[in-house]
């Protein structure tokens, strides 16, 4: 039977009989890969630009005269990829029954779209609002005229302006705000859109049966995962970017965030590791050891004015700033791609690196980097662009809601604002992640205990909050991907990127595979950027296998459709 492939690469004949990825590392397959990344090369090199790697990309609106391979792909209309859009019959709560709706926002591309039968790319929302577009060049610009595909963009529930409910109570929220409910949402947002781009839901109709592929990196690469698992028969393939499953199902070392992201630190600056350690050392004592809080914080130049009021003495300062610095860190390391001197990990080491400066002067360094540092900005609301303040607003880590404090229940840093409180919100409920210093880390010895998380949530959210760190592994089964039947997902990690220690990095089975990127960070093959010049070989080969695999998942499931 003649099996129609997508894109310009067919699939192999045997992949009955070997996984979907050891068809492109193998014999003839290997040679044929070098190739087409030859020819990406040259692509990129011909028709690729973008002055910096935080720079938003865009391919070249073409002539209607060209014949260049990818700009034959570009459409001459305007791209709808960057209007926001509602879907106003989501269910608030999709398990009680209840038919109250509320207007999730969307956004969708459908410039590439050569109609059913071709896939469609769910971009899984998460831990932050919205507000600039598609999120993924790699997905919207490449992987989508390629495959000939449509693209749809959710927003995950309560992060952003748009609300299931306004000022939801705690009690609500146990109940609505939960990965389950997210993935619901994007279930009735997905089949809405199937019917707007008329494809058909039955399977049997394999020549307008539109598969569906998540996509998602970090907490929604665990929910692009979770989407596949828990609705295979609706998600056709899932791309998982440095998710945390082995965080999430408590299976991973408290230890390997911070560890990873020292590791990171040395291989951006060598040297780093060792001066950062000493120095936070010694910065400790001096806090300490300050005749009081308001001394140690005018000399680290930071702001009398708004400090959190919780903070009432040294050892409470001197822990939640090491707490701070550390997940700063951390956000520095999620960036450090592709290396060079304009990373923000870079700069962050070179601060403590400077043997001209006592302690007191690089804390107060590292924390002027931080303001200035537009990157911060997206995490921290309000950090950049208080051109009258020359002191550090240490405020800026505080979510939003009563008894915050910067050591949230997310040890990787939780983020400020609104956004920061519904993922405070979700970590102290059943999205736990274990997080600690081990005394290999660059940071303070601190064991993450479940007393003490527990404590903080009742702190903030009362005492009916009780974290559960297994409900989700235990309720979803993903603690043991085979067992639970998965199947079609395709984990992809930078080694770089601390969250990588909480992930898959070996293939789990034939069609549970792991791609590893030696110079990667988190999710750099979801970057905010796409494809560029700029990008390692490890980088550039991954662009290239991820096509080539999804490619092979759409083919097999083709032929199966086809046969039954």
């Amino acid at each position: 039977m003649t099996v129609t492939t997508y894109g310009a690469i067919a699939g192999s004949d045997n992949k009955d009989t070997i996984s979907i990825k050891q068809q492109y590392n193998d014999g003839a397959s290997s040679n044929l890969l070098r190739k087409i990344i030859g020819g990406l090369t040259i692509i990129l090199g011909l028709t690729l630009f973008t002055k910096s790697i935080h720079q938003s990309y865009k391919l070249p609106i073409c002539d209607i005269s060209n014949t260049d391979e990818l700009c034959s792909h570009q459409s001459l209309s305007l791209h709808d990829e960057d209007t926001e859009l509602f879907y106003d019959e989501q269910l608030v709560n999709h398990f009680n029954g209840d038919k109250s709706t509320w207007s999730n926002r969307y956004y969708k591309s459908t410039n590439y779209f050569q109609g059913p039968g071709h896939p469609i790319f769910m971009v899984v929302g998460g831990e932050g609002a919205l507000d600039s577009g598609m999120l993924y060049p790699f997905i919207t610009q490449h992987l989508a005229p390629f495959f000939g595909a449509a693209v749809i963009q959710i927003e995950h529930r309560f992060y952003g302006e748009y609300q299931p409910i306004i000022n939801a109570t705690v009690k609500q929220l146990v109940e609505l705000l939960t990965p389950q409910q997210a993935m619901a949402d994007m279930v009735q947002l997905t089949k809405a859109f199937k019917g707007e781009l008329n494809c058909e839901y039955d399977q049997s109709d394999a020549e307008n049966y539109c598969p569906v592929i998540s996509v998602g990196g970090s907490y929604p690469g665990f929910l692009s995962a979770m989407f596949r698992l828990v609705y295979p028969n609706f998600i056709d393939i899932s791309y998982a970017s440095s998710a945390p499953l082995k965080l999430y199902d408590q299976s991973a070392n408290q230890n390997v965030y911070y560890d990873i992201v020292t590791k990171a630190a040395e291989h951006a600056s060598p040297g780093c590791s060792d001066v950062v350690r000493s120095t936070l050392e010694e910065a400790k004592e001096l806090i300490n050891q300050s005749s009081s809080v308001d001394e140690a914080i005018l000399s680290m130049n930071m702001c009398l004015d708004t400090l959190p009021e919780y903070i009432t003495t040294n050892e409470i300062l001197s822990q939640d700033v090491m707490m701070a610095v550390a997940f700063s860190f951390a956000d520095y390391d999620m960036d450090a791609y592709p290396p060079g001197p304009d990373l923000g990990l870079y700069k962050a080491c070179q601060v403590f690196q400077d043997d001209e400066t006592t302690s007191w002067e690089k804390m107060a360094n590292f924390f002027q980097l931080l303001s200035d540092d537009a990157q911060e900005e997206s995490e921290y609301p309000g950090l950049v662009g208080d051109d009258d303040r020359d002191c550090f607003d240490l405020s800026i880590f505080l979510p939003d809601g009563p008894n915050a404090r910067i050591a949230t229940s997310d040890w990787s840093g939780s983020g400020g604002g609104n956004d920061g409180k519904m993922w405070d919100f979700q970590l102290c409920t059943t999205l736990v992640d274990g997080i600690g210093f081990s005394e290999e880390s660059m940071f303070p010895t601190r064991k993450w205990t479940y007393k003490d998380l527990t404590e903080y949530c009742q702190l903030r959210y009362g005492q009916d909050i009780v974290p559960q760190p297994r409900a989700l592994a235990t309720n979803l089964g993903f603690d043991d991907l085979v067992k639970a039947g998965a199947s079609r997902i395709l984990f992809t990690n930078g080694l770089q990127d601390m969250w990588s220690g909480g992930s898959y990095l070996e293939d789990v089975s034939d069609t549970i595979v792991a791609l590893n990127f030696e110079n990667g960070a988190h999710h750099s093959d979801l970057s905010h950027v796409g494809p560029s010049l700029n990008d390692t070989e490890d980088i550039r080969e991954g662009f290239v296998l991820i096509q080539n695999i999804l490619e092979s998942c759409l083919n097999d499931i083709k032929a199966e459709n086809l046969d039954n």
